[in-house]
C-alpha cells in the first residue's frame, strides 16, 4: 500500500501583535489577499488560522475599518473554497485601545487565564472564539464546523489538560501548534517541543501531555521542521545582511524581555520551519525541510504535515517564494497531496 503524503499550507492570520506601523490593510489584508489569489492561481487550498479573538477587540472598540474587512475576508476565503480555522492569541482579552492604537498586554498564552472566571477563563475563550468563528463562516457555507486549532505563540502550555479539554468540548479535533525540535523563551513564554513522539502523526490525550500518545484525544499534524545547525544560521545572518529589502515589516514584534545567552543558543539552533515568511530562505531551503520529513517518516503509514506563514510579513519576495515552492513541490512531489484540516478529519475521524 502506497504511503499517503500530505501538507496542509496554514497561514496564521494575525495583526503584529506589538502594534502596527501602516494600516490594517498593509498589516493583514492585503498580504492575505495575495496569499488567496497566489493559491487560486495555482489550484491549492490554503487554511486561515485567523486570530479571532482581534476581532471581538476592534468590535467592542467599535473600529470598522478592521471589523468589516476582516469579516470579508474570511468569508471570501470560504467562497473560493479555502477553509478557516481557530488561531487564539488571548492577549486581546486585556490589551488597551490607546489614541487609536492597540497596546498588547503581556497575557500571552491561553495558561494565564486560567484563574479567571467564566467566561474570561481558558473555556470560555476557547467556547467565545469557536463560536464568533462558526457564526462567520455559516454566512457562507451553512456546514461549516470549526475542527481544527493552532496556538497563539505555539502555547499549548501551562494548563495543557484544560486547554486540549476545552478545545475539544468545543468541537475541535485537530491541533497543529508543534513545530517540531523547537524551543523559544521570551519574558512572555517558554517553548519546548524537543521530546515528541516518533511517528510523524500521533493522539495528544485530553489529559496530556503533548508528547503524550492516546486512542482518543486531538490529532496533531505538526509543523514541519528541520534541525538548524551552524552552517544554516551563518547563512541566515549573511541572507539577512544582503536580502534585507526581502523583508516586508507590518508592525512591532511583542518584546522577548532579558533571556540568558544560553536560551538564545538553544532557539537559534533548534529548527527552521516550513513557511514563507522568513525572508532570508530561498524555495531550495524550504523543499530540504519538506524532504527531510518525508525521509524522516517514511517507514510511517502516511505523513500529514503543515506549514506555517504569516501574511503580515509576506510582501512580495514571500509571495513568490510561496508560489514557487508550491510548483517545485508539484514537481518533484506528485505523490503529495496538498489537503486542508477538514479533509484530514474526514478521513481520520
Amino acid at each position: 500500500m502506497d504511503q499517503k503524503k500530505q501538507l496542509v499550507l496554514a497561514f496564521d492570520h494575525e495583526l503584529p501583535l506589538g502594534g502596527i506601523t501602516g494600516t490594517y490593510d498593509q498589516a493583514i489584508f492585503e498580504p492575505t489577499r495575495q496569499v488567496i489569489e497566489s493559491a487560486n492561481k495555482l489550484g491549492v487550498k490554503v487554511c486561515l488560522f485567523t486570530d479571532i479573538l482581534s476581532l471581538l477587540f476592534f468590535r467592542k472598540h467599535l473600529v470598522p475599518e478592521f471589523t468589516e474587512p476582516y469579516t470579508r475576508q474570511l468569508q471570501y476565503a470560504l467562497e473560493c473554497g479555502h477553509e478557516v480555522q481557530l488561531h487564539l492569541h488571548p492577549h486581546w482579552i486585556d490589551t488597551r485601545l490607546e489614541n487609536g492604537r492597540f497596546v498588547p498586554s503581556g497575557s500571552f498564552g491561553l495558561g494565564d487565564f486560567a484563574g479567571k472566571g467564566y467566561p474570561g477563563n481558558i473555556e470560555g475563550i476557547v467556547a467565545q472564539g469557536v463560536q464568533e468563528l462558526t457564526a462567520i463562516c455559516r454566512t457562507v457555507r451553512p456546514d461549516y464546523q470549526c475542527i481544527a486549532f493552532r496556538a497563539g505563540g505555539f502555547n499549548l502550555h501551562p494548563e495543557t489538560s484544560r486547554i486540549l479539554t476545552a478545545l475539544h468540548s468545543q468541537g475541535i479535533r485537530i491541533d497543529s501548534s508543534i513545530p517540531r525540535d523547537f524551543y523559544y523563551r521570551s519574558a512572555f513564554s517558554e517553548i519546548n517541543y524537543k521530546n515528541t513522539p516518533e511517528p510523524c502523526n500521533w493522539t495528544i490525550p485530553l489529559s496530556g501531555p503533548v508528547n503524550g500518545q492516546a486512542e482518543n484525544g486531538l490529532l496533531e499534524v505538526p509543523i514541519a521542521t528541520k534541525p538548524a545547525g551552524l552552517i544554516t544560521n551563518l547563512k541566515h545572518l549573511y541572507n539577512k545582511k544582503k536580502y534585507s529589502q526581502r523583508a516586508y515589516v507590518t508592525g512591532k514584534t511583542l518584546h522577548s524581555g532579558n533571556v540568558s545567552k544560553l536560551d538564545k543558543l538553544r532557539f537559534v539552533f533548534s529548527v527552521r520551519m516550513l513557511g514563507f515568511d522568513t525572508w532570508t530562505m530561498n524555495v531550495n531551503d524550504l523543499i530540504k525541510i519538506l524532504q527531510y520529513n518525508l525521509q524522516k517518516y517514511r517507514k510511517d503509514e502516511s505523513i500529514i504535515l503543515s506549514s506555517v506563514s504569516h501574511p503580515k510579513n509576506m510582501g512580495r519576495y514571500s509571495i513568490g517564494l510561496m508560489e514557487a515552492f508550491i510548483l517545485d513541490t508539484m514537481r518533484k512531489h506528485p505523490d503529495l497531496q496538498f489537503t486542508t484540516f477538514e479533509e484530514i478529519n474526514m478521513t481520520n475521524p
